[in-house]
């Protein structure tokens, strides 16, 4: 053990040795291979002595000169302009000027320790809250596999105070619709109204920070408080330990409510299992408490007040104009209206998932939402009067190229096409979607095809003889399809006006 650093476990031997074997200095000496004194010096230790500078370990370089200059110049930055301040570069360049031979990263570690001394590290109060009294709102972000796509989702994470109740809801936005569709949902969930939310200064609710506590908030966000006689409070900006509650809620919500991987074919689907891992997650017993947060959930049911006897309609309203190809516009993206509205005014309600479009209070179209720019969604249906009436535009037809048919329609107009007939009678066929949804008109169709009848009265009768005939179409065989025949449509009447009779 010679030129051995002594550590603890050395000296635990030396005393074990001395104390419990009864072994002299000197044999313990032999035994270790150091010198009696050493076993002397450590006999009666039970720790390991560190060495102890007598005086300060003074600068090499960063003399104490050089320290004052330092920090003078930190003392100026609390008075100069802030893009004027001295920064470490400056203040090194500066230093080297005056003769400073050392590094940068030595003034800049010495500038580092100054601020910490001088950073005041803030002191907290521990606070009590009524069952009843409040909900604590903030966003979040969150990875996703949504409909087999990885997508990233923003998280409304809303939680009362007293039990604890967390509810998460996930969206593709944090537009103000959503925020409040995120709010109205909570509420049900959780069962009642409290008395207060406390949120962030958001600009979905504050249209401006006035002096201390006060803001003037979003003339919706107003509505949306008065809908449910439910009062704010928000914080200071840049104090998220004010609602604290809820800042560890979404990171828990980011670690296990949604966690890796999450899978879902719809948002209705997320949603449905964030709240199933909401309810999951409150069965636990909170540090310091005798109870589960589900069962005082259910206590403070009892202090919320009732919810609104219609929920609170989260859309954003705006007025537009229909353009000459019966498009709106809303936030880049045009949405199609039935030809009969074009080059009106009309009204858009936007919510968080779809586009509804009024003319007055009749709701005359309704989109999904888009929340990319500049696309186009056009519905087939809101053109097709217009193109009964000039069929030759259905082939360039924008509406008709964006409406992704099922192949059998395409196969059914190049056999009328065939057969010479015109565009007009399958955009007829298409009209029939009003009636019947496209499973049941495509089976019509295959159907009309195997019996070489290819027509819209064929299609139309088929379609009323067999109202289900999607369902059935399912279970149908070979043999039950070439069993159905289609009567022909009597040429008679039509072959006697050509000649100039009455027709009956």
């Amino acid at each position: 053990m010679k030129g051995l650093k002594i550590e603890m476990a050395h000296v635990e031997r030396i005393r074990w040795l001395l104390h419990v074997e009864g072994k002299s200095q000197r044999q313990v000496a032999k035994a270790l291979g150091i010198s009696r004194k050493t076993v002397a010096k450590y006999a009666q230790l039970t720790k390991v002595p560190r060495y102890q500078r007598q005086k300060p370990a003074q600068p090499v370089v960063l003399t104490p000169e050089f320290q004052a200059e330092i920090e003078r110049r930190l003392a100026e930055n609390e008075i100069l302009p802030r893009k004027q301040r001295w920064t470490g570069r400056t203040i090194y360049e500066d230093l080297v000027a005056l003769g400073y031979q050392g590094s940068e990263p030595t003034v800049r570690r010495y500038i580092a320790k100054i601020r910490k001394l001088k950073r005041v590290q803030p002191a907290f109060i521990p606070l009590a809250h009524d069952p009843g009294e409040s909900i604590e709102v903030d966003w979040g972000e969150a990875v996703v596999v949504l409909d087999g796509a990885e997508v990233t989702v923003q998280i409304l994470c809303v939680r009362l105070r007293w039990s604890g109740m967390p509810v998460v809801i996930a969206y593709p936005t944090q537009r103000q619709e959503a925020m409040f569709d995120g709010l109205r949902r909570a509420l049900e969930r959780l069962s009642g109204v409290p008395r207060r939310m406390t949120l962030d200064n958001l600009k979905q609710a504050v249209k401006r920070i006035l002096e201390g506590r006060n803001r003037e908030e979003q003339d919706a966000f107003l509505s949306f408080r008065t809908h449910y006689l439910i009062d704010s409070n928000f914080c200071n900006p840049a104090s998220g330990n004010e609602k604290g509650s809820v800042e560890n809620l979404v990171g828990l919500a980011q670690r296990y409510i949604v966690g890796p991987h999450r899978e879902a074919r719809t948002w209705d689907e997320l949603n449905a299992i964030l709240w199933q891992r909401c309810l999951e997650y409150a069965r636990r017993i909170p540090q310091g408490s005798t109870q589960s947060i589900l069962e005082r959930w259910e206590e403070e049911k009892k202090y919320l007040r009732p919810l609104p006897a219609r929920p609170f309609d989260c859309c954003k309203v705006a007025l537009v104009s229909s353009n000459k190809v019966s498009c709106v516009t809303f936030e880049t993206c045009r949405y199609s209206v039935p030809v009969q509205y074009a080059n009106r005014p009309l009204q858009v309600r936007a919510y968080w998932d779809r586009i509804d479009i009024y003319a007055g209070q009749e709701k005359i179209a309704s989109h999904l939402r888009c929340y990319e720019r500049n696309r186009e969604i056009l519905d087939l249906d809101h053109y097709l009067e217009l193109l009964h009436v000039k069929p030759g535009a259905l082939e360039q037809a924008k509406p008709y190229r964006m409406a992704q048919l099922p192949p059998v329609y395409h196969q059914f107009r190049a056999e009328m096409q065939a057969q010479g007939r015109s565009d007009r009678e399958f955009i007829e066929i298409l009209m029939l979607h009003r009636a019947y949804s496209v499973s049941e008109v495509s089976t019509a169709l295959e159907l009309a095809l195997a019996q070489r009848t290819a027509c819209y009265t064929a299609v139309k009768q088929l379609l009323a003889v067999q109202p289900d005939l999607g369902a059935e179409a399912s279970t149908s065989t070979a043999g039950e399809l070439a069993g159905i025949r289609v009567q022909q449509p009597s040429l008679a009447e039509y072959n006697r006006l050509l000649k100039g009779g009455v027709v009956h």
